[in-house]
Parts: C-alpha cells; structure tokens; sequence
C-alpha cells in the first residue's frame, strides 16, 4: 500500500482491493471460522483512508453511508487493536475512508480499511512493528486481513492468515458488480452444508506463475457456484464473450471479474458493462 505521510500526525493510505482468483471452503472450525484455500491477488481499485491523530478517541467517518461508522467498522476495530498492542490507547484518531471498493462485492474493502489502519498507523506512530506482528494483528480482525496488509499475489489457508507468496500476474481487470449485494454471513451460511471444490494442483498451477491465458480451468469459486444471483452469471457472459482469460466472481460476491491481456479489449468490454450495470471499470493487477 501506498502511504503519503503529511506530518507527524497525518498520513493518507491507499487501500487496494483484491479478488480471489481461486477460492473453496474446506471446512469450518469448532470456533465458527471457515477454513479457507484460495488465491488473491491486488488489483488497482482502492479506497483511500486518511488518518490523523487528534481528539480523544477513535472516530470514524465515511463517504459511503452504507457503511458503518461505530465500533463494528473494521477500520476502527483495526485502530482500536493496534493501539492497545503498541500501548498507546490514550492516543486520539481520526479516520476518514473515502470509499471506491463497493461494499458487499467480495472485494476485500473492509479488510483493505483495517489493514491501510495498521499500516498506516505503523508509519505515523514509528512503531516498528514487524511484518509478521502486523499479519498477526490484521487476523484478529479479519481473514482478508492479512493479505490486504501483503499485498501482491498469495496462496492462503487457514481462516486466511495462513500466506504463501506467490508471483504477480500482469493484465487488466475488469470488475463489474449488479444491483444485488451478498452478505458473508448468510453466504458463509449456504456453504456449510456444501463440500469444497479441492483443486489439489491449484497451489502448483500459480506457483509456476501461469501465462493468464492458461487461468480459466483454475479459476474458480465456490460461492459462485451457490450465490443464484443472474446478475453474475450474465457479467461473466459478458466477459467471456470479450476474450477474458478468466472472469469468475469474487469471494462471497457479487462482483465479477474478468482478466485480460489487451488493454483495447477490456476497454471494450467495459464500455457494454457500464452500459448496463451501475459499477464496472477497467484496473490492473498489482505486483
């Protein structure tokens, strides 16, 4: 992430979103946590998140009004977190998230917040934490979390904390999302019932840093397969017909991606989607 410090007490962090390239539930925990295999990879899509220590307190405000701005923002629960482990609760904080990633689009825009927080909050407060203290920390708050905090391109299991890097693709992304939202909860929900995808050699495909047009048989996700919702699965059409390499929806939804090698063809497509949809632009991925 990208952090343009101001002063001593002011810093705007760019939070990027990412999409799973690969995603299966493998299991659920005696403690309620999913037990998680998936790929993901940043792309340029980003909120911004500015912080600013002043008052008393942590306060929070966002641009979006979808979203929450008390104690259950993932952005405060990651400031909040991170000023106890470091011993500076006392400390006033002001957030404020100027909101690009669409809320429920499985997208990682909670997660990006909290983790833009803790690494923001790193730089400004000259803590030090280490890498490792950071992921550590970023999983108390949520599973993206961690790889929000990484970056890049990643193999994860566990609930998620659990980071293999892996190399970077290079292409251009589009990312589309329909009326319909999904909740991870009541996603999360119709899984449980469900048994995984369990691609054995998916961890092996990405580690030899596939060409993007070799993705599509890979890319896959189980909660696409259960969302019902026809907005995804006409946007992936869309895709399809455009030349994606791959176009698959994105963690618990219901925004779809598709991959692709031109930048020309992706312009194309994205023109038709943003004709049609409310959300669709044109990213790239981030290395």
């Amino acid at each position: 992430m990208r952090i343009d410090r101001y002063n001593n007490s002011k810093a705007v962090v760019a939070a990027n979103a990412k999409i799973n390239l690969y995603l299966d539930v493998t299991g659920k925990r005696s403690d309620g946590y999913h037990e998680l295999e998936t790929v993901m990879h940043s792309v340029s899509l980003c909120d911004s998140v500015t912080l600013e220590l002043k008052g008393a307190g942590i306060a929070v405000n966002c641009s979006d009004s979808l979203v929450p701005c008390d104690k259950s923002n993932t952005a405060f629960k990651a400031a909040e977190a991170f000023l106890f482990a470091v011993g500076k609760s006392n400390i006033g904080l002001q957030i404020d998230i100027e909101k690009h990633i669409p809320t429920q689009a499985g997208l990682g825009g909670g997660s990006a917040d909290a983790a833009a927080v803790i690494l923001g909050l790193n730089s400004l407060l000259d803590t030090r934490l280490s890498n490792g203290e950071m992921l550590a920390l970023g999983a108390k708050i949520g599973a993206d979390v961690p790889f929000c905090i990484m970056e890049g391109c990643a193999y994860c299991t566990g609930i998620g904390e659990i980071i293999t890097a892996l190399p970077t693709l290079t292409g251009y992304v589009v990312i589309a999302k329909g009326k319909d939202g999904v909740s991870t909860k009541a996603a999360y929900e119709k899984i449980d019932a469900l048994q995984g995808i369990n691609l054995k050699s998916v961890y092996d495909f990405f580690d030899s840093k596939p060409d993007i047009s070799e993705l599509k048989p890979y890319c896959r996700n189980i909660f696409e397969e259960i969302c019902g919702i026809d907005d995804v699965f006409h946007i992936k059409s869309v895709m399809e017909e455009h030349g994606a390499s791959c176009a698959c929806m994105s963690g618990s939804g219901s925004a779809v991606y598709g991959i692709f090698r031109d930048n020309a063809a992706a312009q194309k497509c994205n023109d038709r989607l943003a004709k049609l949809y409310g959300f669709s632009r044109v990213y790239s991925l981030v290395s």
